[in-house]
């Protein structure tokens, strides 16, 4: 299901992201979680809150005024703004681990990341005030956030792992890799559009597999199968 690119980060790509669809506009979609009895959620793939490198989390704390002032009071303040109680070890990641931005309520993992917007709008705090006080959201939005449904990790890009828990998946708009390519090229350049350009356009060809002949059991006193003959 991989395919080999040629690129100094991503050395191979899920196919899957040139076929499966995705729901065209997050914001206006009607978000179900497909696991949980169609259970009806918005923003469901942001309850969990998002890896972070910690670069990331610099850049969003030296933003901290434009970003609190979109948040609700309960939240304007830094401090509470991402999860350090147990980082994760990457040698891979910058500074060597990987922290997550903390949840509504730090003790439900599930209660939505800090940075939503649950009242009025809903969507992305983060992207939100870049907008609203002109700057990129890519200055402050975290690489796994702005690939979403793609993930990246050990020079793999696929789909998230939690791509199919949710009714955006296979919602008919356009493919994952239409949808996100603006985002890829941003993140990884342009020699990688064209590797992934490329493998967009290669014909797929299906092959079924030729299965043997099934062999013809003969019972003593029964008819035979290939005899196109029936008795009387």
């Amino acid at each position: 299901m991989y395919l080999d690119v040629s690129h100094a980060d991503v050395h191979s790509v899920d196919g899957r992201i040139f076929k499966v669809t995705f729901a065209p506009d997050c914001m206006t979609h009607a978000c179900r979680c497909v696991r949980e009895s169609d259970r009806r959620r918005n923003d469901a793939c942001c309850q969990y809150g998002a890896d972070v490198f910690v670069p990331e989390r610099q850049a969003i704390l030296r933003r901290a005024t434009e970003i609190g002032s979109v948040l609700k009071e309960d939240r304007k303040n830094p401090a509470g703004w991402f999860d350090e109680r147990n980082p994760e070890p990457d040698p891979a990641a910058p500074s060597g681990i990987i922290l997550r931005t903390a949840t509504a309520d730090p003790d439900d993992d599930t209660s939505g990341c800090v940075f939503l917007q649950h009242d009025g709008e809903r969507g992305c705090g983060l992207h939100h005030a870049a907008l609203l006080h002109g700057f990129p959201p890519a200055e402050i939005k975290p690489r796994v956030c702005r690939l979403y449904p793609v993930s990246f990790g050990k020079g793999r890009l696929g789909l998230s792992p939690d791509f199919n828990d949710y009714s955006c998946a296979g919602d008919g708009g356009p493919t994952v890799y239409r949808l996100m390519r603006g985002a890829i090229g941003e993140i990884f350049g342009a020699p990688l559009l064209q590797e992934l350009d490329r493998l967009e356009s290669r014909p797929t060809r299906s092959r079924l597999r030729a299965l043997p002949p099934r062999p013809v059991l003969h019972v003593e006193g029964a008819p035979d199968a290939r005899d196109s003959t029936s008795a009387d």
